[in-house]
């Protein structure tokens, strides 16, 4: 019997709870130690973010509107979508057309993509997030499985960026590479509908599946320690988008190449996490193998820096684009993995992050 995921439990979801709803009284009845810790975490907005980053008023009334810019664009992009009707003449595709969509996907800045036959326990089972495409009012409503198939896609993100967090300019690159992905997204969606196959993109803003364990069955890396998909060449630097549809393709298959053995000699990002969040504990949802993880005390970086931390992002040797022949070369084999660990911390140091201000920011 399948797992199934409550978007309702997601982090997100619930510090967005209002202690006076009723939404609120009904989550928590039978969640009292869950309760109390999220009510120390609680509430959360972008405006709560930019809020609490640690520049002056200067710094935001600069670079806040280069941030919200990405939200603005990612609502206009749902909009596009839904205002593209789905073309009645049907255009007839072989399943082979999904190589013909990932390098549609390609030439908008996506690196890897695959594709998940979808079933039902790969979907939320309610809604839960509050976001202009997905208001409070569709809180708690079932989700009903509308697509047979999942296009699953990643782009990197700057390193150069990322390496500053918890700064500002982990937050602009992360928002920016969000809004890159919906652009993708809409694009693919839009192109599908034009085909006359239903199609709905993913985003920030609305979802009803869980990205990463569909990202790890459509081939595009395996589940690091700090529960992110990691890339075979990109590692933890990336972020995750997905296109559903009617239309039926060829599934891809997961992709191994040793990355457990490899958490189990590094666990950088978890001795490198201020907050001690990560743990080398394992659990295992529908056959894949997470790490437990206490997503509130992370969340608590967050609140107090005003922006995601990505520590254990740029912790990851894999963010650094290890050689492939040097991954295939260590795969499984200890000592040699070793080797690998001990050159990456000769390279970059454990915690390998810049302290002066990106150009981006100087200005």
């Amino acid at each position: 019997m399948p797992s199934f995921y409550d978007e309702r439990n997601t982090l997100f979801a619930r510090v967005k709870l209002d202690k006076n709803s009723d939404l609120y009284k009904q989550y928590y009845q039978d969640k009292q130690t869950q309760k109390k810790a999220d009510d120390a975490v609680r509430g959360f907005s972008m405006q709560m973010m930019y809020d609490a980053i640690k520049k002056d008023q200067n710094f935001k009334d600069k670079f806040i509107p280069m941030m919200a810019l990405n939200d603005t664009l990612i609502s206009q992009y749902h909009d596009i979508e839904k205002q593209t009707p789905i073309n009645q003449q049907q255009t007839p595709v072989s399943k082979d057309f999904k190589t013909t969509l990932k390098a549609f996907l390609n030439q908008q800045g996506v690196k890897d993509s695959g594709v998940v036959a979808l079933k039902p326990h790969h979907h939320y089972t309610h809604f839960g997030k509050h976001t202009p495409h997905e208001p409070s009012s569709a809180h708690g409503k079932p989700i009903k499985q509308t697509y047979q198939t999942a296009i699953i896609f990643m782009m990197p993100m700057d390193m150069d960026f990322i390496r500053r967090g918890p700064d500002a300019e982990e937050m602009i690159e992360t928002l920016s590479v969000y809004e890159k992905i919906a652009h993708a997204g809409m694009k693919l969606s839009v192109y599908l509908r034009q085909l006359g196959y239903d199609a709905r993109f993913e985003s920030v803003q609305y979802g009803t599946v869980p990205l990463v364990p569909l990202a790890y069955e459509a081939g595009l890396g395996e589940i690091g320690m700090s529960n992110h998909l990691v890339h075979k060449t990109y590692g933890d630097a990336i972020r995750l988008g997905a296109v559903l549809t009617n239309l039926p393709l060829a599934p891809d298959s997961p992709t191994y190449f040793g990355l457990e053995a490899f958490c189990k000699r590094c666990a950088l990002c978890m001795m490198n996490c201020p907050n001690q969040s990560i743990t080398h504990k394992k659990r295992d949802v529908n056959g894949i193998g997470f790490y437990q993880f206490d997503d509130v005390s992370c969340f608590k970086i967050w609140k107090t820096a005003g922006t995601d931390c990505g520590i254990c992002i740029y912790s990851c040797p894999f963010s650094y684009q290890i050689d492939v022949s040097t991954i295939d070369w260590m795969k499984n084999d200890p000592h040699r993995i070793d080797k690998v660990i001990k050159t990456h911390l000769k390279t970059y140091t454990r915690r390998p992050r810049r302290k002066t201000p990106n150009p981006l920011v100087k200005g």
